[in-house]
């Protein structure tokens, strides 16, 4: 019988004690590609974490590619040089159309060239020698970081997103929903369904369809 293995077989999400100054909203995968597009930031932990030191979508820092200063912020985020590169997570049948090779690269283990045609469109994923250390995933892959890629690629017509560890500094992911919140880094982190966002003490009250934190294990 084969051996069935997964790089997505760490501990499971979960969501642990959200601090008071959070709050919790609902947001499906369609409205958090809305608030990747507007540029915010979102600490993303979805399903099983990854084996080995790498984000590859279930313990990440995601955000919109488009800007080079994106790097810089994430970078600042996780006190790292600034000239640091961010990793592009994208979906696999469009990776060729980005990248050369472009070949499919599930555990982002090469660099791989970015094409001229796409330099200037996804900055913060680029490194100084025009080559990106590129993850990809298949579109019909069940995993939820798939289906946020297809729905940032039809608001935004780009199909792949920074990818950053979600972790404390120096070391491992975070365990929980709470840990990234106590983190506090990042604003926003979606975990199962849900949006928790850290509150703004200069507004009044809170936004509309915003609920205190539930917690849990």
């Amino acid at each position: 019988m084969p051996l069935e293995w997964s790089v997505y077989s760490g501990p499971a999400a979960k969501l642990g004690a959200v601090p008071p100054e959070w709050t919790a909203s609902s947001c499906t995968i369609s409205e958090l590609a809305h608030i990747l597009a507007d540029n915010k930031p979102v600490v993303f932990l979805a399903g099983r974490a990854e084996l080995g030191p790498r984000a590859l979508g279930g313990r990440s820092i995601l955000a919109a590619p488009t800007s080079a200063a994106m790097k810089s912020l994430l970078n600042d985020v996780k006190h790292r040089e600034h000239f640091r590169p961010v990793a592009p997570i994208c979906l696999e049948d469009k990776a060729m159309f980005i990248f050369e090779p472009g070949t499919p690269d599930p555990y982002m283990l090469f660099d791989h060239q970015t094409r001229k045609g796409w330099r200037d469109k996804i900055p913060a994923v680029v490194h100084l020698d025009g080559t990106a250390r590129l993850q990809t995933i298949h579109r019909s892959s069940e995993h939820p970081v798939a289906q946020l890629l297809i729905e940032y690629e039809k608001l935004t017509g780009i199909p792949l997103l920074c990818n950053t560890s979600a972790n404390f500094h120096g070391r491992g992911f975070f365990p929980d929903a709470a840990s990234a919140c106590e983190w506090g880094r990042v604003e926003r982190v979606w975990f199962d369904g849900h949006l928790l966002s850290k509150i703004d003490r200069s507004a009044q009250g809170l936004n509309a369809g915003e609920v205190a934190c539930p917690q849990g294990t």
